[in-house]
């Protein structure tokens, strides 16, 4: 595939690959958006008559692993290398853009414990990168940094001495861990861990724990458990959140392991969590012809 540099046509390619696009073809089997975008640039990419729709996600997908590595390429290699392939699904769960303070966290995978990685691609600045390793050591003992191979000795010298580990994307577009992660749970903190949970899940924390919950109106709920969780240790309350979290199940876990599921889509999948229904939408999208 001919490389092109255009910003207009790197952007549009890499739009293509969002959870709202595929949410749409999930809700109704189509988009628009993908087909236009498709459609307008099929010369760029090199996509004749009658492609299917799978084949395009793949080329257009190679595309940018090649040319434009934006942050959707390195969330789906720790979706596939990772996540899939290291973990027993039955016990673990990825979540994409996770709020952690006053960060946003590219991937979390929690399972006995839980991971954190940020992402720093090649259009990335480093410019809020030591808050959010802070933010980040408030709810997990293990922070990973995954990066470009070229700027591996940028990145090692910004978190230098610290116990966040760092993951390279290599020319082939495999990760190679250069530092491995160092347990660390002196950072974590309970208001924080907190403010993951749904009321649903911080409720039933505090039922387990104290026997009842407080007694007292919607406004003032929150606050009244905030109270409360502040004397939980920090190390129990991260236990308790892990189990909390580990119960945002994936729903149809043999569906998105499967070969129907393209490599490129299974982080999509992941983070949307279809049924039924909805990836026999995608199945029926990824067979048409443009």
């Amino acid at each position: 595939m001919k490389k092109n540099i255009n910003s207009d046509f790197n952007r549009a390619m890499s739009a293509m690959f969002t959870v709202p696009t595929f949410k749409e073809i999930f809700k109704s089997g189509y988009s628009d958006y993908f087909v236009e975008k498709i459609n307008k640039y099929r010369k760029s990419i090199g996509i004749r008559n009658d492609t299917k729709i799978k084949n395009v996600v793949n080329k257009t997908y190679n595309y940018l692993s090649l040319n434009y590595r934006n942050e959707y390429i390195y969330k789906s290699i720790i979706a596939n290398k990772i996540f899939l392939e290291m973990h027993d699904l039955n016990n673990a769960t990825l979540i994409n853009e996770f709020r952690i303070g006053r960060s946003i966290a590219d991937v979390v995978i929690i399972n006995g414990t839980n991971t954190v990685y940020e992402i720093k691609t090649e259009l990335d600045s480093p410019d809020k990168l030591k808050k959010q390793i802070e933010d980040y050591k408030k709810i997990s003992p293990k922070v990973y940094l995954v990066t470009h191979h070229t700027l591996i000795n940028k990145y090692a010298d910004i978190i230098n001495k610290s116990s966040v580990g760092l993951i390279s994307l290599s020319q082939e577009n495999n990760f190679i861990v250069v530092n491995e992660a160092l347990t660390d749970s002196n950072f974590l903190n309970n208001t924080v861990m907190l403010e993951t949970l749904r009321k649903e899940e911080y409720s039933s924390i505090i039922q387990n724990y104290f026997g009842s919950i407080p007694q007292v109106s919607n406004i003032k709920f929150y606050r009244e458990c905030q109270n409360l969780i502040q004397q939980i240790e920090p190390e129990k309350f991260h236990e308790m959140m892990l189990k909390k979290l580990r119960e945002r199940e994936i729903e149809e876990m043999n569906l998105v392991q499967s070969n129907n599921v393209p490599f490129e889509l299974k982080h999509i999948c992941l983070c949307s969590n279809p049924n039924k229904i909805e990836y026999q939408n995608l199945f029926n999208f990824l067979n048409l012809t443009i």
